[in-house]
């Protein structure tokens, strides 16, 4: 089913490059955007590592994402080693609820548990309930930062 997928929408990937749309005022051809609000993107067929699709795939971005893998990933491991409950409350901070970005929306003081916390950060990419569980596991930030890094190492 994948690979039907993946011929469904290479197919019309494809049919999109040779079907250009065409500029009103210089009558040219323009590739279509298929991610028009992306700053960069990549696709790519997993099974041959063929390119499909690429915009500004160069271009430095922050790793908000990444980073956000590696929060859950040392909280699965705290949690693993019974360093932390997914029932455990976490208390969000002035300094984690200030956060912008991509938020949960959590109050200075709010208490929330470990479980609604990993469901914040995994599915609203939560800046301020992934800094909320750095504090929780390493009582700063940037304690927060150091565990990462020496757990990339």
């Amino acid at each position: 089913m994948k690979k039907g997928i993946a011929s469904l929408l290479m197919f019309s990937l494809m049919l999109g490059l040779c079907i250009p749309a065409m500029a009103a005022d210089e009558k040219k051809a323009v590739p279509a955007d298929y991610a028009p609000s992306a700053k960069s993107a990549v696709l790519l067929d997993s099974d041959t590592g063929t390119i499909l699709y690429e915009k500004a795939k160069d271009t430095k971005l922050p790793p908000a994402s990444i980073t956000k893998i590696m929060t859950l990933l040392l909280i699965m491991e705290a949690i693993d080693q019974g360093k932390l409950t997914l029932n455990e409350k976490v208390r969000t901070s002035d300094y984690a609820a200030s956060m912008g970005g991509s938020q949960i929306f959590l109050e200075p003081g709010e208490e929330m548990k470990v479980d609604d916390m990993i469901k914040g950060i995994a599915m609203a990419s939560g800046n301020d309930a992934s800094v909320a569980m750095a504090e929780k596991l390493a009582g700063s930030e940037e304690a927060f930062v150091n565990m990462m890094n020496e757990r990339a190492k």
